[in-house]
């Protein structure tokens, strides 16, 4: 009899399936248990996954299918019961909600051409949880319908400790790893990294045989296929130097985090989700789409703009994703050449879209507004007024942000650090004054939202009157007839 719980249930049949999601209706787990704990193994077509309990338990081998997880998985650790019944039967057992559960499944027999499970490799090299993080963000650059470029795999390379990856549109490159091997590979195309299940804590030890790269987190070991063929862009080509910029948006994580909870609040374009960015003093996001009447603008109150005005047109999803990403610096070498966004030890770029898209200011758009922050993050830049007419203010709480200062300072490893807990800065109480001020502003914005609402109101009840009225005419004119 072999033991597990079902939240462990739960969470090895979440990774399995995110993992080898087209083999899911067809997957068979070996669970072995003896001295050593409890192992739990899958394979793939390219690609094996082992989990690991050292706890010891009685000597067994059974061939569960993914299904039973379905039906024994819970979010609690309470425990579950699998045993051969009798030949070609599986037996699960459990409680749920204080009812006793057991069911029967045929067990499957192991298939007689079934691959040996592979071997660890003789060696691992130890990584922090950082490695986990990176490796995420590089699938997420990539493109699994590519044809011409193996643009699907992300490219590591021992020799110098980078993570490369691009879909022909973003590109990010990553440094500051250990992998124990010289090799530039290729590796396949997997949604393993992106489980959240997985320990986000815990250091990630990285081995290499001759046919796979493995990487072990926590109880988790994980064998992946080295793509042989396929052509890789030259990334470090690729990459423009952002010493001739025409301007950097440094971007004050306030505002970063503000930018990435309501940009869906700005209008969609027709194709891209264009977003114009307008550095000309302050930093200025717009939108406009054909199904709204007036544009819409967020403005980034805390965050400032090095080198010249300019005005360029991007995919919104990219800017978003560089913010999340926690990137302060963001260089535009001109309003067509690619942006870049870089940091100690990464660099994201991407394409921008044609400039001529990009939207000038108007007098009737709305507006967004983040809220100034308190922290010592904030670009110290001086500010003119802004004219409370047609704006909507926003009260969103956030979180205590990184100081950049500090971020620029940190080596390769602590930079990445950062992304994951940030440091918590001295809040500072602001004064009777300030607190008049800022409410003043607030009932102005809701003053001039009212009055915004009512003209809108108003608008559409003359519309009515006027469809009211011909509708009478139209129905006079049929009368006539």
């Amino acid at each position: 009899m072999i033991q597990i719980t079902r939240l462990l249930a739960k969470t090895i049949r979440s990774i399995v399936k995110r993992t080898l999601p087209r083999q899911a209706a067809q997957i068979v787990l070996t669970f072995r248990t003896g001295d050593a704990g409890l192992f739990v193994e899958v394979q793939g077509t390219n690609q094996a996954l082992q989990f690991h309990d050292p706890r010891p338990q009685d000597s067994e081998l059974l061939f569960v299918p993914l299904s039973v997880l379905d039906d024994v998985q819970g979010s609690k650790a309470e425990p579950v019961f699998l045993n051969c019944r009798r030949a070609g039967v599986l037996g699960a057992s459990w409680q749920e909600k204080g009812v006793f559960q057991d069911l029967e499944y045929d067990a499957p027999e192991p298939a007689s051409d079934a691959q040996s499970f592979p071997a660890l490799p003789t060696q691992f090299v130890e990584n922090s949880a950082e490695l986990l993080l990176a490796l995420r963000d590089a699938y997420e650059t990539t493109d699994v319908e590519s044809k011409r470029y193996a643009l699907a795999s992300i490219q590591i390379r021992g020799s110098d400790g980078i993570i490369a990856a691009t879909d022909g549109r973003q590109l990010l490159k990553q440094s500051g790893f250990t992998f124990g091997f010289a090799e530039e590979l290729l590796l396949e195309h997997t949604k393993f990294f992106a489980s959240k299940e997985l320990p986000h804590d815990q250091p990630v030890l990285v081995g290499k045989t001759d046919e796979r790269v493995v990487f072990q987190i926590g109880p988790w070991t994980y064998w992946l296929s080295v793509l042989t063929e396929g052509r890789f862009p030259d990334i470090d080509r690729s990459i423009p130097s952002t010493h001739y910029s025409t301007a950097t948006l440094k971007l004050a994580s306030a505002d970063a985090k503000f930018m990435v909870d309501n940009l869906h609040r700005l209008p969609n374009g027709e194709t891209h989700r264009e977003l114009t960015v307008d550095l000309n003093g302050k930093v200025i996001l717009r939108a406009a789409s054909p199904s709204t009447p007036r544009p819409a603008e967020m403005f980034l109150r805390n965050s400032s703009k090095q080198g010249d005005d300019v005005r360029i047109c991007t995919d919104r999803k990219f800017l978003a994703r560089a913010a999340a990403m926690g990137f302060s610096d963001i260089h535009f070498p001109d309003t067509a050449s690619p942006a870049i966004a870089s940091d100690a030890s990464r660099t994201f770029v991407w394409m921008l879209l044609d400039p001529k898209e990009a939207l000038k200011s108007s007098e009737d758009s709305l507006r967004i507004e983040s809220p100034f922050s308190t922290r010592n993050d904030a670009p110290s830049v001086a500010r003119r007024r802004e004219s409370p007419l047609k704006q909507i203010s926003s009260t969103v709480d956030l979180p205590p942000p990184q100081s950049a200062t500090a971020e620029h300072s940190q080596p390769a490893t602590k930079q990445r650090a950062a992304r994951l807990s940030p440091a918590s800065a001295t809040k500072q109480t602001p004064s009777a004054t300030d607190c008049a001020i800022s409410i003043r502003s607030q009932l102005r914005t809701t003053l001039a939202a009212v009055n915004e609402l009512i003209r809108t109101i108003k608008t559409e009840k003359r519309s009515r009157k006027s469809l009211k009225r011909a509708m009478e005419s139209i129905k006079q004119l049929q009368d006539v007839a």
